[in-house]
């Protein structure tokens, strides 16, 4: 059962002109606990732990400002799936519409996978019966006078072809070897493949090895081989991961192409710009990772990811977040205030084998969040790694206010010098204060749910769980420059969230200087204070642009990539515009493709 508890909204609430109802009427204030107060503006606030949920309140409130409403929590009722004794359990499928996009969005471990394994048919769900094997009729059964009705019969009686893009690319060089160019030729339907293969530049790496191929390049081939099944229902598996954004538009275009040859999509991502891009509906999944996971109704788009930052499901009457994540609108101008101005860099010229970076001079100021955009393989990592002295040989100067600044740096790809330790002993190992700092405790440990993995041994870590100690580790050493190299890669949604507005108030705080480098934009329009822009022939030449106001910054950036955003008018997060709407026409004809003002 859910707990039910009672909020107040405070437009409506007038206490000052009925008595404090609610107060003198509740049976636990009457007990004799304080449990309904007034705060300094004479509003009603109400205790969330110690409310029952009886409406009483609701009742005698005569301003109506007073609303009874659940708390997550596990359902009482059979669940769809559990994988065993006291282990996870699902309650609910994402619903699909034939020749629609639908996308799921929710944390790590809630069950996301577990759902696109069900409904594409690789787990059979035993809805919560671990002795019996339900059969087929039971499921379909189960689901009688909803969407899934038809589609689950149309599965299990084989009337659709499925197509599959896991979640976990690092597993296929352990199944496929060889060349690239030779693996094509197996293909199923090599006109779709081609199609694909020249929207993700598949053709760039074919004369690779499948073993030597990078991550970006790796899920490229993943795609491809997934969509050249020619399915009716196609499951994509956080097919962003990796990518940059140019590729991510790509990937969208791709899938725009598959919906108007009457496909199905269902897309698994973290990435909210581009599910709020493609998908025409969105199942929301939240609950306790890895202990159960609860699948929301179907949302339009734009509604489940406004309520998803917004913390409450109105279709379910169900709060899954204590405060809502709001985007402030922020100045678009840099401040250049020469008392802040800390890290300089006149000019550079950096050579690795054939490729170049040209750097452009520059600054950079204490209390500001950098942030640093462009394709993969166009020098991002080579400028940071300059920056913190891991490159060395390079034409220019890099220098810093204080000759003696220190810098902590979170690299793209790590590892960790001694994985037998656990959580917690390699955290003590960082900064033996960590545990007794209540800022760092609230701020970092508990939204990053390291707290979560505190005993668990580093080599037994996911691939998100780790790359969150990474983050927590490069945050808990004391230093004058933080550096990120792509912070948010296995991240969930809730992660990156919690990751954004940590950067930002870390910067602000402690007057630190903060540079990130991140292929989701959500993440910079929400942390960063200026934009840094890359551009030029990925793994041949980049041109590095001096450091730009948001305004200036992204415009340019947006430019290269052809796309314009605009402002939600309920969140003010940002959306990419439909190519060829009349506000995409407009922004583009006038050059604002930031957002307008």
């Amino acid at each position: 059962m859910s707990v039910r508890i009672a909020i107040v909204d405070r437009d409506y609430c007038k206490s000052d002109k009925c008595n404090f109802e609610c107060n003198r009427f509740c049976p636990i204030v009457r007990a004799g606990r304080e449990i309904v107060w007034l705060d300094e503006e004479g509003k009603a606030v109400i205790d969330e732990q110690g409310c029952i949920g009886c409406g009483i309140c609701v009742e005698k409130c005569p301003f109506h400002a007073i609303e009874i409403i659940n708390l997550a929590s596990e359902p009482n009722v059979p669940c769809i799936h559990q994988y065993g004794v006291n282990t996870f359990r699902l309650y609910g499928l994402p619903i699909l519409r034939y020749g629609k996009a639908s996308g799921i969005v929710g944390m790590n471990g809630a069950g996301k996978s577990t759902a696109i394994n069900i409904l594409s048919g690789k787990i059979y769900p035993n809805l919560g019966q671990l002795d019996t094997k339900p059969e087929p009729e039971d499921i379909i059964k189960k689901f009688k006078g909803s969407e899934l009705q038809r589609y689950l019969k149309d599965l299990y009686d084989k009337k659709i072809r499925i197509s599959l893009k896991p979640q976990d690319i690092h597993e296929i060089p352990l199944v496929l070897k060889g060349y690239v160019k030779d693996l094509i030729k197996f293909v199923e339907d090599k006109d779709l493949f081609d199609v694909a293969s020249e929207m993700l530049e598949i053709k760039s790496f074919i004369d690779k090895k499948i073993e030597e191929l990078s991550g970006g390049e790796l899920q490229r081939f993943a795609i491809g081989f997934a969509i050249s099944k020619n399915a009716d229902v196609y499951f994509l598996d956080e097919p962003c991961s990796y990518l940059d954004v140019y590729q991510r538009l790509r990937l969208a275009k791709l899938l725009d192409f598959l919906l108007d040859k009457g496909k199905t999509i269902l897309l698994v991502e973290h990435d909210f710009s581009i599910i709020d891009y493609l998908c025409d509906t969105v199942s929301l999944i939240y609950g306790k990772p890895k202990v159960y996971g609860i699948v929301s109704l179907p949302y339009s788009t734009n509604a489940g990811i406004n309520a998803y930052f917004e913390g409450f499901l109105p279709h379910e009457n169900v709060r899954i977040r204590k405060n809502p994540i709001k985007f402030y609108m922020k100045s678009l101008e840099r401040g250049e205030f020469s008392p802040y101005k800390y890290l300089f860099w006149t000019d550079l010229m950096i050579k690795l084998g054939d490729f170049e970076l040209e750097v452009q001079e520059g600054s950079a100021n204490k209390g500001e969040v950098l942030g640093i955009v462009g394709p993969n393989a166009i020098g991002k990592t080579t400028f940071i790694k300059s920056l913190v002295g891991e490159i060395k040989e390079y034409r220019g100067n890099i220098y810093a206010i204080e000759q003696s600044n220190k810098m902590s740096y979170k690299p793209q790809v790590f590892s960790f010098e001694n994985e037998d330790l656990s959580v917690k002993e390699y955290l003590q190992l960082i900064n033996s204060e960590y545990s007794k700092n209540e800022w760092i405790n609230e701020e970092i440990i508990q939204p990053l749910r390291i707290d979560q993995i505190y005993e668990r041994k580093i080599n037994e870590l996911s691939g998100g769980e780790r790359q969150a100690l990474m983050v927590a580790s490069c945050l808990l050493r004391e230093a004058d420059i933080y550096v990120f190299d792509e912070p948010s890669a296995f991240l969930d949604v809730e992660q990156r969230l919690a990751l954004a507005k940590l950067l930002k108030k870390y910067a602000q705080t402690f007057r630190k200087l903060v540079i990130v480098v991140e292929h989701d934009l959500l993440i910079h329009d929400f942390t960063a204070d200026s934009i840094m822009v890359f551009k030029g022939m990925p793994g041949k030449k980049g041109i590095a642009l001096k450091p730009m106001p948001l305004k200036e910054g992204f415009n340019s950036f947006l430019k290269d990539v052809d796309i314009t955003f605009r402002r939600d008018k309920r969140t003010n997060r940002p959306r990419i515009n439909k190519p060829g709407s009349s506000l995409d026409r407009y922004q583009k004809e006038i050059g604002e493709y930031y957002y307008l003002e």
